[in-house]
């Protein structure tokens, strides 16, 4: 006949170590202030598109379009740091499709008084990116990027096919 308190005993530390390992594993959420990111995405898009790491020329009559998606806000005094996971692809209208020619993808934080956009900090490709996001990002927004990039990116796609002219099915060319 089993013994009933080692029995409790063992299952509620089970219980406890899981409970733990749970509590351990779950980061917390990044700041994310809606109103704040509804007052400066205008800007904040339109420094994605004119910033020269995301965007350079177009080429064979090709426009860039940018999407993005907010990880974090975060306030320093009067200024406000915006991180976003963006995606800047060059587009242009193909016979039946969206042709593609370039394109950048990344975690970006940009800085803005108001709706004055101050910089745009973007990591770099290759050895020390991982080491400017943790610097660039507050831990939870760092665990929110890397859980994001390759599975949650933003896609400019359907603003283009519009812009245009073509259905929201139209596939994607090479230009």
């Amino acid at each position: 006949m089993p013994n009933w308190n080692r029995v409790a005993l063992a299952v509620g530390a089970g219980v406890a170590l899981i409970a733990g390992t749970l509590l351990l594993r779950s980061d917390p959420e990044p700041e994310l202030d809606q109103g704040l990111v509804r007052e400066v995405s205008p800007a904040v898009h339109e420094a994605l598109l004119s910033d020269k790491k995301l965007t350079w020329q177009a080429r064979g009559g090709g426009r860039w379009f940018c999407a993005e998606r907010p990880v974090e806000t975060r306030r320093d005094g009067d200024t406000v740091r915006v991180g976003v996971l963006a995606t800047c692809m060059n587009y242009a209208r193909g016979e039946e499709c969206l042709a593609s020619s370039a394109g950048s993808s990344s975690a970006v934080v940009v800085t803005l008084r108001g709706t004055q956009v101050l910089n745009v900090e973007v990591p770099p490709d290759g050895a020390g990116n991982d080491e400017t996001l943790r610097r660039m990002f507050s831990g939870a927004g760092y665990a929110e990027v890397r859980r994001s990039i390759g599975r949650d990116t933003p896609d400019p796609a359907p603003e283009a096919r519009a812009a245009f002219g073509l259905p929201a099915e139209a596939p994607i060319c090479r230009f």
